[in-house]
């Protein structure tokens, strides 16, 4: 038996018509596949910033949560710092040779003006919740920033600090 051997130049040439059709196939496939690629790894993307703002978002009130704890230590070293006042206010007493007490750097207390108190504005109860974050300690930029993200005017809890 002879084996057959096929040359190459012996063989006819594609059909043009076809050839196109698998180029076209080909590039409709791989475009396809690029698009789907390209969107699912956007998708995630969005999935994965959501979780880091949710993060962040978090990170502020932790962060503001234990800025609060200062607050209170702060608070318990104010009776100190009101009893220092308290004594730069008070006359030092210098006992003399004859045991005589004699006062020294006597301070007279200056009156305290103060601004005539403005009318009172009510507040309106949609932001309740925000002024409960600012008691709490979260900080003003979190607060306006979650009042705007509410839709809400975050300008309007300045008038009440």
């Amino acid at each position: 038996m002879e084996s057959l051997t096929v040359q190459k130049h012996e063989l006819p040439p594609t059909n043009q018509k076809r050839m196109v059709a698998f180029i076209n196939h080909f590039i409709v496939s791989t475009v396809t596949f690029l698009n789907k690629f390209a969107s699912d790894c956007e998708s995630k993307f969005v999935t994965y910033e959501q979780k880091i703002q949710n993060l962040e978002a978090s990170l502020m009130i932790v962060e503001a949560k234990l800025a609060s704890i200062d607050v209170l230590k702060q608070h318990n070293d104010t009776p100190a710092i009101a009893e220092t006042k308290q004594r730069e206010n008070q006359p030092t007493v210098v006992v003399t040779s004859e045991g005589e007490p004699k006062p020294e750097g006597v301070v007279k207390p200056q009156p305290e003006t103060t601004a005539p108190n403005p009318p009172a504005i009510e507040k309106d109860p949609k932001y309740d919740l925000y002024f409960k974050m600012l008691q709490l300690g979260v900080p003003l930029g979190a607060v306006k920033n979650k009042i705007s993200c509410e839709g809400l005017d975050p300008d309007y809890i300045d008038g009440f600090l």
